[in-house]
């Protein structure tokens, strides 16, 4: 996405010095992941995967919705090794954008990572985060290391915060509603089903907060090398699969 406005204004981060980009489709790998194998042969990934740096083409357009499809090409398979379609749907309800995608593989079956990573608006990057349950979240750190949290309601990220954490990564959530709330008012609202949602802003500056719904994970040393057996990591044929995630904008 390049614009997402509400009420006329806009609220996607419009990229600049703390971060060039507005929102990232991650696929097929994610993160800034070391050299992976398949099949015992090495291959070195940019960061986020192929996605980000290609461009799609227009498979279906309406009032309300849009869906571009990236193939896999020589390019793509210097760094990821497998025949694939990929389409990537955003359709708009009032205030809530859906956006779902769709993994089909081009011969047997293929592993990959996946996520969203839009910017959102919100002033000295800072935000309250709420959830609609009470989770029993685990934090994945960046080592590789968890730290298992019980009756998780609520917590604040800011520049601080992210200097610490740099990326922020929880799973074992049940699936409700994410609220991050903004110092001005607004209200984003994430709802999916996916194994990690992962929190981020550049801890040097930026009026934004990512928050990411991943299917997916930040590789580290201990993960195996062998992209298969990596943790989170999904499978499709060539029935193809979805994912999908919705983000909600309000002004309280």
């Amino acid at each position: 996405m390049s614009s997402l406005k509400y009420l006329g204004e806009e609220r996607l981060w419009q990229g600049g010095k703390y971060w060039q980009s507005r929102d990232v489709v991650i696929f097929p790998t994610l993160g800034h992941m070391r050299s992976y194998t398949v099949n015992g042969k090495s291959y070195a990934p940019k960061s986020h995967g192929v996605a980000r740096y290609s461009e799609f083409a227009l498979a279906d357009i309406a009032e309300d919705k849009i869906t571009l499809d990236l193939s896999s090409n020589p390019v793509t398979k210097q760094t990821y090794p497998f025949g694939f379609d990929f389409c990537v749907t955003y359709a708009l309800k009032k205030n809530t954008v859906k956006v779902t995608y769709t993994v089909r593989s081009r011969g047997g079956e293929i592993p990959f990572y996946l996520g969203g990573h839009a910017g959102m608006s919100a002033v000295g990057g800072e935000a309250e985060v709420e959830f609609e349950n009470s989770e029993n979240p685990v934090i994945y750190n960046l080592d590789g290391s968890k730290t298992e949290l019980v009756d998780f309601k609520r917590f604040a990220v800011n520049k601080e915060f992210f200097k610490k954490h740099k990326t922020f990564q929880l799973g074992n959530l049940s699936g409700g509603k994410i609220y991050v709330r903004t110092k001005d008012g607004y209200k984003y609202t994430y709802k999916s089903d996916c194994p990690v949602f992962a929190f981020w802003s550049n801890e040097k500056g930026g009026d934004y907060v990512c928050a990411e719904p991943w299917w997916g994970i930040n590789d580290c040393p201990a993960f195996p090398k062998e992209l298969k057996q990596k943790p989170f990591v999904n499978f499709a044929d060539e029935n193809g699969k979805s994912f999908c995630y919705t983000l909600t904008i309000d002004k309280e």
